[in-house]
């Protein structure tokens, strides 16, 4: 009975989810560009003209897991999901303040960029492979199947 529910394939519920949350990211992004513009001093951190870059990354590796796991366990996978966006933004916090704060990869504005987009990128590859796996666990057909939504 679960099967006509999901009516896309696994690769376009990622697309989805990847354009559901870039919207979202964008959104705070947008909402995180500093009034000020070119706020250098800040101690032990990114400079504030970095926020809307890194906070658009950490939005966006932060969203995808919820709405992933939503799909795959409803409520019960939502907050799977939101514990693994936890673990996300932590992970994409403490890489922005090593790479843009502490400048693990050199003081080049484009490398240390393209080292936090592959930060991101990796995350979501991760959690690509996790939806996957995911979606071809046995458990977690169980569990759809057993969902009351779906008698």
């Amino acid at each position: 009975m679960w099967q006509r529910f999901h009516i896309l394939s696994r690769g376009q519920v990622f697309l989805v989810a990847s354009l559901s949350a870039v919207v979202i990211a964008l959104a705070i992004a947008l909402a995180s560009i500093p009034a000020d513009g070119v706020s250098w001093n800040r101690f032990l951190g990114p400079s504030r003209q970095f926020d809307p870059f890194i906070n658009f990354g950490s939005a966006f590796v932060s969203v995808l897991p919820v709405f992933l796991g939503y799909y795959h366990l409803a409520r019960l996978g939502a907050f799977l999901g939101v514990a693994i966006s936890a673990l996300t933004c932590f992970t994409t916090q403490v890489s922005a303040v090593l790479i843009f704060g502490f400048q693990i990869s050199g003081r080049s504005l484009m490398f240390q960029g393209a080292a936090y987009l592959a930060i991101c990128a990796l995350l979501s590859a991760i959690l690509l492979w996790s939806h996957i796996k995911a979606s071809n666990s046995p458990a977690v057909r169980e569990a759809q199947r057993l969902l009351p939504s779906c008698r």
